[in-house]
């Protein structure tokens, strides 16, 4: 799938917009200012993203009848406007009369501030799943950063932290930290890939993965 500037995506990205603002504006209550997200429960937690990283406009939407999203995206870029690195915060709520529930343990666990969450990092084809599913947030997310004119790579090496936020599986929050990875891959699919397209970093690399992450998504606790 190909994305470019221009009336198509503007069109596009407005409906989202106004969609979310009908349908799931704000769920988690979160306010961003600058590098700083607050959310004052499920989840309760406050974020300081580096300053390296620019924040640009939120995107709220719905994922079919299941869950509201609400996904806050910073970027780090080059000259050229090319992504080097992102952060993106996302809050998700079950949406009304709706019987789906987060329901997953913190396993492999991994420790940011004083909370635990599911830890996993790989390798991900953010182009291919776009065109995929281009309803759901890759492809939502390109088309937000291709309209403020950075230029999207196809590969991310990507760490993910993720957890429930309430007892009652209605809420989670979110945070993946990616780089930049079409520098290290040929075209074409991923080597070792699994069925979602994702190829699992070891060890050492996910754990290296996971200090970047932690040196870049600071929380802070009042």
């Amino acid at each position: 799938m190909t994305y470019r500037h221009g009336a198509t995506i503007q069109i596009v990205l407005a409906a989202v917009f106004a969609l979310g603002q009908a349908s799931c504006a704000n769920p988690a209550m979160v306010k961003q200012t600058g590098q700083t997200l607050t959310s004052r429960s499920n989840p309760s937690l406050v974020l300081r993203i580096n300053r390296l990283f620019k924040p640009i406009q939120p995107l709220a939407f719905p994922i079919e009848s299941l869950t509201n999203v609400d996904r806050r995206v910073f970027v780090d870029c080059d000259d050229t406007a090319t992504v080097r690195r992102l952060v993106i915060v996302q809050f998700e709520t079950v949406q009304h009369g709706s019987t789906f529930r987060f329901l997953y343990p913190p396993r492999p666990p991994a420790a940011l501030g004083n909370q635990t969450y599911r830890f996993s990092a790989y390798v991900h084809d953010d182009q291919a799943e776009a065109a995929k599913y281009p309803a759901k947030e890759a492809a939502l997310t390109r088309n937000l950063l291709v309209s403020k004119g950075y230029k999207v790579p196809r590969l991310f090496r990507v760490a993910r932290l993720a957890r429930v936020a309430d007892q009652g599986g209605m809420s989670e929050v979110i945070i993946f930290y990616m780089e930049n990875a079409d520098g290290q891959f040929s075209a074409g699919p991923l080597s070792g890939a699994d069925e979602d397209g994702d190829l699992n970093l070891d060890l050492s690399a996910a754990q290296a993965m996971l200090t970047r992450l932690k040196s870049v998504v600071v929380p802070i606790f009042e």
